[in-house]
């Protein structure tokens, strides 16, 4: 447990500001697995899917829409500008 960093008693597992992994729960999504292509992260709600080769060595994410298919690629160092995303199931035709 050397590697642990605790201050106060306090252990905190938050990822830091800058990660990717900060920005994809900022955004709403959540880890759903990981298998040889990479890591998927999803919000079943709003109907967001995004996946990306790996927390430390991406450069890209791609975020797709899971009932249109629609998606885009968008770097990494760009998720800190996006404020939402929109799909089918979070605006419908309302959209």
């Amino acid at each position: 447990m050397d590697d642990v960093v605790k201050t106060d008693g306090v252990l905190d597992l938050r990822p830091a500001k800058d990660s990717l992994v900060y920005q994809l729960l900022r955004l709403g999504l959540s880890f759903d697995h990981k298998d040889a292509s990479g890591e998927t992260w999803t919000d079943y709600r709003r109907g967001v899917i995004v996946t990306f080769t790996g927390r430390d060595t991406a450069t890209d994410v791609v975020v797709a829409d899971m009932d249109t298919k629609d998606s885009r690629t968008v770097a990494v160092s760009d998720l800190a500008d996006v404020t939402e995303v929109k799909t089918w199931r979070s605006d419908g035709v309302e959209g």
